[in-house]
């Protein structure tokens, strides 16, 4: 591959991550299902269920949490792909917040989170696909620096 189609590739790859965000973020939820590959898809959340998760599953837990998150804002820093052949591997960070709204109760709360993303997807005839999806919480600085005190690491 030139480097030309490279880096075009793999803005591809990128506009199908965001675009994937954005359809949450505007609940565009019939939407979500399109993003992930017709079959052979597989999840694992930072949110229950923490079991592997098929497409089936994925796509009615991602429903319900974007339909049940208002003012859902997040952030992807440092996206990195990289391509093997017809696959792409994209790794980066994930910050997002919202309102979850219980409408049993007419309750909200604040949540966010700040996590780790793994996303691989694959090239089909009618685009890139995500074919697996791996999030998980990133602690915070002061998890971290507690837990490097229980250890006893005091380098920084």
């Amino acid at each position: 591959m030139q480097p030309w189609q490279l880096d075009k590739t793999k803005k591809d790859v990128a506009s199908v991550i965001f675009a994937f965000f954005e359809a949450g973020k505007n609940k565009d939820l019939s939407a979500l299902g399109e993003f992930h590959a017709p079959r052979d898809f597989s999840k694992f959340d930072e949110n229950p269920p923490y079991t592997r998760q098929d497409s089936d599953e994925a796509f009615v837990y991602e429903q319900a949490a974007f339909a049940n998150i208002s003012d859902y804002d997040y952030k992807v820093e440092e996206l990195r792909v990289d391509l093997i052949d017809n696959v792409a591997i994209a790794t980066f960070y994930l910050t997002y917040k919202g309102i979850f709204v219980n409408d049993y109760s007419f309750e909200g709360r604040s949540v966010g989170s700040k996590s780790r993303v793994t996303m691989v997807l694959s090239s089909f005839p009618n685009g890139w696909k995500i074919v697996h999806e791996h999030f998980s919480t990133l602690p915070d600085l002061k998890e971290r620096s507690d837990a490097s005190s229980r250890r006893g690491d005091h380098s920084r």
